[in-house]
């Protein structure tokens, strides 16, 4: 059986019209993809080269192709800031954000994004952030184009009850700046949990 060529691959993954530009900068910059399975703690990645192994981009394989591409732009800057710089400016420093915003808004106006999402998108390409997921605005945007949709705790009423993907069950308690308070039911211990973090509500049989 042939081999797939990377556009054949990045098909499955990412926007048609985006596949093209994304190979040539991946190219002109030696990066080389691995597509990986979901992380909970990061979407992708970047290592420079090192002990003969080129430069790799990580991403998460089961983003939706919109969230894919913003990853995959996210971290092809880096590699672009790492040829430029190395380890003289800061990851997501000024010059990154240059790059990152850059890249992404040759993008934008190409109808490779939906227009309902364009706005929110030149949002965060004129305030990029170190991480896409630091972006609530543009993270429930693009959670909307899953597969399936999830719920967010912010969602959720307050004193709700909810289990997290690790399993361990909640209540949900007052808003404290940016997160909100919840108690774990098993220890009783408070913590402070990101009002997108994906949840699972639970009904009061699911408590007994």
């Amino acid at each position: 059986m042939a081999k797939k060529s990377a556009t054949e691959v990045l098909l499955k993954y990412l926007p048609e019209a985006s596949i093209a530009p994304c190979i040539v900068w991946m190219n002109e910059f030696r990066l080389q993809l691995t597509i990986k399975k979901s992380r909970a703690t990061k979407l992708g990645d970047f290592r420079p080269v090192h002990d003969g192994k080129p430069a790799r981009i990580t991403v998460n394989g089961d983003l939706n192709k919109y969230a894919f591409l913003i990853t995959l732009v996210h971290e092809i800057a880096h590699g672009i800031c790492w040829d430029k710089y190395q380890r003289k400016v800061a990851p997501h420093g000024k010059e990154w954000k240059s790059i990152y915003s850059n890249y992404l808004s040759q993008f934008i106006g190409k109808e490779v994004f939906p227009k309902e999402l364009e706005p929110i998108i030149v949002q965060h390409i004129n305030r990029p952030k170190a991480s896409s997921c630091s972006d609530t605005s543009l993270l429930k945007a693009l959670k909307a184009y899953d597969d399936n949709p999830v719920i967010h705790l912010e969602e959720l009423p307050e004193d709700a009850i909810f289990q997290l993907s690790t399993g361990r069950v909640f209540q949900k308690k007052e808003l404290k700046r940016k997160r909100y308070i919840c108690i774990e039911l098993s220890s009783k211990k408070r913590y402070l949990v990101n009002g997108i973090a994906e949840v699972i509500p639970m009904t009061e049989i699911d408590k007994q």
